[in-house]
């Protein structure tokens, strides 16, 4: 991988100025949260696949991991799009911001992955992240978006 990703992590770790009022996520906002993590959960089917096509066993415990990673990853990109306009959190432009920076760090590192048990490792990294939103805390946030970047190779 290629050291270009140093200002995407030096933009994960970048604090607010200002703590501004608590926002609700707009429309747009959720539905580019829904889809990047479907493109992950997307990208994470397709290591598995190609894994069995490498001759994994359907058996094999990491291609099992990985399944239900998907659907995990496929049920929070389905909750995002239903919860249009009802999150809100402080930050909230920091956090989408963070937020965007990880799952395209994720998506990137996924693409034409050979790696199983770094796909287990991003994907559960992302699950983190959405429960993190979940939480509405943006230290919580930013901390799994931490995470994301390092399992998707970056360095922070």
């Amino acid at each position: 991988m290629k050291k270009t990703s140093k200002p995407v992590a030096a933009k994960i770790v970048a604090k607010a100025v200002a703590a501004p009022a608590d926002t609700t996520l707009t429309d747009d906002q959720m539905t580019a949260l829904a889809q990047a993590f479907h493109d992950i959960a997307v990208e994470v089917g397709q290591v598995r696949l190609d894994a069995i096509s490498a001759g994994s066993k359907l058996t094999d415990p990491a291609i099992v991991q990985l399944q239900g990673y998907v659907y995990s990853l496929m049920t929070i990109a389905g909750n995002f799009a239903v919860q249009a306009a009802n999150l809100t959190l402080a930050n909230a432009e920091q956090a989408v911001g963070e937020i965007s920076l990880a799952t395209q760090a994720a998506d990137k590192a996924l693409n034409k992955l050979q790696d199983i048990d770094k796909a287990v490792s991003i994907a559960s990294s992302v699950i983190v992240l959405a429960m993190a939103i979940s939480t509405k805390d943006m230290g919580q946030i930013a901390s799994a978006a931490k995470g994301v970047v390092t399992a998707a190779g970056v360095s922070v």
